[in-house]
């Protein structure tokens, strides 16, 4: 069996964004993953200058993930 990749579907400003849009998933049985999620706990002002919060699913749940999403 092959093993998944994870993309990105999603980066955002804040860690409230990035859990809001990890819970819509995974409350539809999506498993996702914040990257970067460390980052929000030593900087909370601004995310930007690391790249945000990037939300990433697996390759095979990306298209139903951005449809929720959306």
């Amino acid at each position: 069996m092959k093993p998944h990749r994870l993309v990105v579907i999603g980066v955002y400003a804040s860690d409230v964004e990035a859990n809001i849009a990890k819970g819509v998933l995974e409350t539809n049985g999506i498993p996702a993953i914040i990257d970067n999620e460390i980052f929000s706990s030593v900087l909370p002002v601004t995310l930007t200058s690391v790249g945000g919060l990037r939300l990433l699913v697996r390759d095979k749940d990306e298209s139903l993930a951005r449809q929720l999403l959306e």
